[in-house]
């Protein structure tokens, strides 16, 4: 998430501040920083916050220039100045709200010639050119259109989303709505994370009836070229998913889990939040990912596992006594 002339580490402290605990004595503050990024993206003008959770790998190899890190988080490198916390996700929201109005977007475009918009449709984006909008869709301001695409009735692009070119988004889908994301106050109420990053949606995608694309909250939502997502899929907030991908119905990513190309994904399938998929993965239907996968396995069952494995365990089941010798109604 880019900033319009960056901003000064003391506002984001200023924001934050009483969540602040710390400061490492041995750093001096950068004077001027340009973006907030999740850790695995941070550059060195930008501020990243990390916490438990966070990947031993990602935190010894952070390029931010300030990192906000959570008490007893470590393995931090010693070049970047690093304040310490009590909620670095907390933080991290006040830090949004604070500089919200100077979020950086994309250059307005002039909409194109040959669009086809119901009278009923609301367009306060723009269209690139030769799009249709049917009856009753809504595509909000800041958000484009890219030339070709078919947006259906009822369909709904909500502020700053960038749909790519020759895409179709069908009747119920939803991209760019607030991601199921809260952080519990020190009250115990619940606080809505701000997802203002938006989606991008890559060329020649489809997009499913009533399916769900989630905005991100530091950088956008991704939805690689020619992905094709069926009806009832739920895309989570900040995933990122590679090209030539293909979900069946009622199948889920949740946030922040990244995905590799030629992702095969079978219907009521999940996967967990912030893992990593390789390239080529086939999951079998209602299967159940934990954990990280590597390229080109095929996977099945909860948790998921090697096909190969889970059919001998299958066929293991089937033939001990205790497995019943007809459904149980």
């Amino acid at each position: 998430m880019q900033f319009r002339g960056g901003f000064a580490p003391s506002e984001a402290l200023a924001a934050c501040a009483s969540l602040v605990k710390a400061a490492s004595a041995s750093q001096k503050l950068p004077d001027r920083l340009f973006a907030l990024d999740e850790p695995d993206s941070s550059g060195p003008e930008s501020l990243t916050a990390v916490g438990k959770n966070t990947r031993l790998e990602t935190r010894k190899n952070l390029r931010a220039g300030l990192i906000l890190a959570e008490e007893g988080v470590s393995e931090l490198p010693e070049s970047v100045p690093v304040l310490r916390v009590t909620n670095a996700r907390q933080a991290i929201r006040a830090i949004i709200l604070a500089l919200a109005e100077r979020i950086e977007r994309p250059a307005p475009f002039v909409s194109g010639v040959g669009n086809s918009i119901h009278p009923s449709a609301i367009v306060e984006g723009v269209l690139e050119g030769d799009v249709t909008v049917g009856a009753g869709a809504y595509v909000g301001a800041g958000s484009f259109v890219g030339r070709g695409t078919h947006i259906e009735p009822n369909a709904t692009i909500q502020e700053h989303c960038r749909i790519g070119r020759h895409c179709v988004i069908q009747s119920g889908a939803v991209i760019g709505c607030t991601g199921f994301g809260f952080l519990d106050d020190l009250g115990g109420a619940s606080e809505t994370m701000p997802h203002l990053a938006g989606v991008e949606i890559g060329d020649a995608c489809f997009i499913g009836a009533n399916t769900v694309v989630a905005a991100g909250v530091l950088h956008p939502t991704e939805v690689g070229n020619g992905c094709k997502l069926d009806s009832h899929v739920q895309i989570a907030h900040n995933v990122r998913l590679g090209k030539n991908c293909l979900m069946a119905s009622q199948s889920g990513i949740a946030g922040s889990t990244v995905v590799g190309d030629y992702f095969r994904m079978g219907g009521a399938a999940s996967v967990a939040g912030h893992l990593r998929i390789g390239n080529n993965v086939s999951l079998a239907a209602k299967s159940g990912v934990t954990k990280d996968i590597p390229d080109g396995s095929v996977v099945a069952g909860f948790p998921a596992q090697p096909i190969r494995e889970w059919r001998k365990r299958q066929v293991f089941l089937r033939n001990s006594d205790s497995y019943p010798e007809k459904e149980v109604s």
